[in-house]
Order: C-alpha cells, then structure tokens, then sequence
C-alpha cells in the first residue's frame, strides 16, 4: 500500500447545500491558507452545488494540490446514477428541483472552477442521467 497517494472524498447533503448559493465576482470569494497539498491525488465532491464555501473549496484545491490528478464534481445526490440490467437501468426517482439544481451547478462549474483547472489536471463534471431526468 502506498501511502503517498491520498484521495478525498466528500459528500454533501442536499439540505444544507441550498444555502448561500454563490453568484457574482470572483474576488469576493475568500482565499484560504496557500498551504500546498502534495500528495492528493484525486477529489470527489457528491453533492457539489455552487455554495460559495464549495466553489472556494474546489478553487483551493486546484491551486493547492500540485500532484493533483482528478476531480470529480457529482452535481447529483449520493448514488443517483443508473442501476440494474443493462438492457433494463433506471436511476431512482429525482424530484424536479435537483435536477434543475444540478444543471445550475454544472452552470456554476463551467463559470467559476473550469478556467481554473490545469492541463494535467481530468475535471469530471458528472450531471443527472440523460436517458432518465431530461427537463
């Protein structure tokens, strides 16, 4: 086991993250220490919406880990993704409103974090399903 590589996975609670929803200036955001993280590897956020602490929160990460080779942003609720055969997959119910959420966070995503995201750095961005919640 290699100890050096280091993952983070965090996963959001969509009750709390329909607060305090980020819209306006970059420079309004906080900046946190510059204490660089050089051993993490890959970031997972589920959950992720534009709150201004979660945009701060990825902004960081990218500027801060410098071995940092994927993050992952699941714009959907834990586990909303399809199951079952595969002739067969459906994705569990979503109300309208998280899906409607999630695509304003990929908005959120492409607006504030992607023009930060270096070229040795994957960004996967991960969306409600297509085949299961179009609008």
């Amino acid at each position: 086991m290699n100890l050096n590589v280091l993952a983070f996975d965090l996963q959001v609670s969509p009750v709390q993250s329909k607060y305090d929803w980020f819209e306006g200036d970059l420079s309004s955001l906080r900046q946190m220490s510059e204490h660089r993280h050089h051993n993490l590897k890959n970031v997972k956020i589920s959950g992720f919406c534009p709150q201004k602490s979660m945009v701060e929160l990825a902004r960081h990460i990218l500027e801060n880990a410098t071995s940092l080779e994927c993050l992952t942003l699941d714009t959907t609720p834990i586990s909303y993704r399809c199951s079952g055969d595969i002739l067969d997959r459906k994705c569990p119910p979503l109300e309208t409103a998280y899906i409607r959420d999630a695509y304003k966070s990929i908005l959120a995503v492409r607006t504030y974090i992607e023009g930060k995201v270096n070229s040795t750095v994957k960004l996967n961005l991960l969306g409600p399903c297509s085949r299961c919640y179009a609008l």
